[in-house]
């Protein structure tokens, strides 16, 4: 019928809007990162260790003020189950013991190394989880949640374009000879590739820490 084909068209103008918002705030999200780290380091040695302890502190902000608003203001956004059941806490405990003998396994016990540790497979997942499996997750489920599925996966993997600055900095400390464009693409590649994944433990357990958690051992093991 012409509503129907109306009610459609006004959905569609809706998604498409929401998509194109969900890119510009992602862009101010890692522009804001960028442009701290700059100014930052206009005044400090940039170091490895300077730059992971920017990365962390920025993210660990970010998501505080995340898990502060989705307390009080979005509770929908579903953090967490509804209810902690064994499986959850067995999961929470296998990873966290994961995380803690992996520097040992791989002779990796330096205070940098715990500290990109930290930064890259606990930090980094908490800043993730909330933007895209619990914020904009919340945000799409407007449409069926198949597309939410889609689209928030689509969103991560392109996100990652927005570490080119770091890919930029290391490479050109251990790696000046590197393909940039290639490794850019590996990574979009690879952040699809874990937002299909992720995106698939949120659409099956409906909450973000069970995502939360396999993003931490996913992290753990590829750092």
């Amino acid at each position: 019928t012409i509503n129907e084909g109306r009610r459609k068209v006004q959905i569609m103008k809706k998604y498409l809007g929401r998509v194109g918002f969900a890119v510009c705030i992602l862009a101010a999200i890692q522009l804001l990162r960028m442009g701290g780290k700059m100014l930052l380091f206009q005044f400090a040695e940039h170091t490895l260790m300077a730059d992971t302890i920017y990365s962390l502190i920025f993210m660990l902000l970010c998501s505080m003020v995340m898990a502060l608003l989705a307390q009080k203001k979005h509770p929908e956004v579903n953090l967490f189950p509804k209810k902690i059941s064994k499986p959850y806490v067995v999961f929470s405990v296998l990873v966290l013991l994961l995380f803690l003998v992996t520097p040992f396994i791989t002779l990796s016990t330096t205070v940098y190394d715990w500290l990109f540790l930290l930064y890259g497979a606990l930090i980094t997942p908490i800043f993730e989880e909330l933007i895209f499996l619990a914020y904009l997750w919340k945000y799409f489920s407007f449409t069926k949640e198949p597309v939410t599925y889609i689209t928030v996966t689509f969103l991560f993997g392109i996100w990652h374009l927005g570490y080119i600055d770091t890919i930029l900095w290391r490479t050109s400390l251990f790696h000046p000879d590197a393909n940039i464009p290639e490794i850019m693409f590996w990574k979009v590649i690879t952040g699809l590739l874990f937002g299909i994944v992720l995106g698939a433990m949120r659409y099956k357990f409906k909450n973000a820490y069970a995502s939360f958690l396999l993003h931490c051992a996913l992290n753990t093991f590829g750092g």
